[in-house]
């Protein structure tokens, strides 16, 4: 709450010290009398509490003044227009992203689906699409808003959902660029995640990644897995056993891509190194957003002018009735 014209509650301290100037100088009637003996120890409780009309009073003109310097409440809005990024997730669904980081024991590409997620969470007004690939890709989400089906067709990957294998790192990377460029967006984004290297497809990575450049698409690159990572397979003579994935990981082709679309590398060895390639890249692309304020005020001298009414009354109508001075 504001008062508009504050400097009026200065009257209030004012009103107050004069009420007591006027009660300590102000010349009573005197009577005179041999002897005051008689009035000791006589004041009655009425005469104790005559003062209690008067205060009545000074907190009724009090609260009058509090109204006339106009207390308002106030109610902000803010509103904010936001400029979102398209971005396409391009996810490798190879069987090699079945092997298991052994800081975590789930899979590459159950890790990968969980980071998808939580970045798909933090992206509230950007258009988010998605692009799986082994060794054909498709578009397996077109660019939305709505992050509820996002989060469902990110669920929905596994190694078999293209029925293939292999890594087509081009023809996924061209399969974004195709559909970001079909759009008018100022900011235009790629995340490409693999765990291997180009051996399928028809189309050169970097040719894509110079596609992606003329097209002012950004490509960021994500290369996950380690030499630690293993398969497990099933025996039929010694039953379940552990052996290690290969390490077909290509890093330089992924910088140079990145390094090609204006874009970044980030290698993402463990489940935590991917969670912070995604955070790293969500740092880097941040939604432009501008906002507007406004304030209304509301009076409230009601409050105060009301309860200020009632105390004069109260205190005008003790002071002539029950606390009435004596002539």
């Amino acid at each position: 709450m504001r008062f508009l014209y504050v400097y009026l509650l200065a009257l209030i301290p004012v009103i107050f010290i004069l009420f007591f100037l006027k009660e300590k100088y102000y010349k009573k009637t005197t009577v005179k009398f041999s002897s005051v003996s008689y009035f000791n120890n006589k004041k009655s409780l009425r005469a104790k509490l005559l003062w209690i009309p008067s205060l009545f009073i000074l907190l009724g003109l009090s609260f009058c003044i509090a109204a006339l310097a106009r207390p308002q409440s106030s109610s902000k809005y803010e509103t904010f227009f936001a400029e979102g990024i398209d971005i396409m997730l391009v996810m490798d669904t190879s069987t090699s992203m079945q092997a298991i980081d052994p800081s975590v024991n789930i899979s590459r590409i159950d890790s990968a689906k969980q980071q998808a997620k939580n970045f798909i969470l933090k992206r509230v007004n950007d258009r988010i699409g998605i692009v799986v690939f082994s060794s054909i890709a498709f578009t397996q989400c077109p660019l939305t808003l709505d992050k509820d089906a996002l989060i469902n067709f990110v669920n929905s990957i596994d190694t078999d959902i293209t029925k293939a294998d292999g890594t087509a790192i081009g023809s996924a990377l061209a399969t974004a660029v195709n559909r970001l460029s079909k759009i008018e967006a100022k900011s235009k984004v790629i995340i490409l995640l693999t765990d291997g290297n180009n051996n399928s497809g028809e189309i050169d990575p970097l040719v894509a990644a110079q596609l992606a450049k003329d097209t002012n698409i950004k490509v960021y690159t994500v290369g996950i897995g380690s030499i630690k990572d293993y398969y497990v397979i099933q025996d039929s003579f010694f039953g379940s056993r552990q052996i290690q994935a290969p390490d077909d990981l290509n890093e330089i082709l992924l910088k140079e891509i990145a390094k090609k679309a204006d874009g970044e590398y980030f290698a993402a060895k463990t489940s935590k190194g991917l969670e912070n390639a995604f955070d790293s890249i969500d740092k880097l692309e941040k939604t432009k957003q501008e906002w507007t304020k406004s304030v209304n005020y509301n009076e409230q001298y009601l409050k105060f002018l009301i309860p200020g009414f009632w105390l004069l009354v109260l205190g005008f109508l003790l002071k002539r009735t029950i606390f009435k001075r004596l002539p």
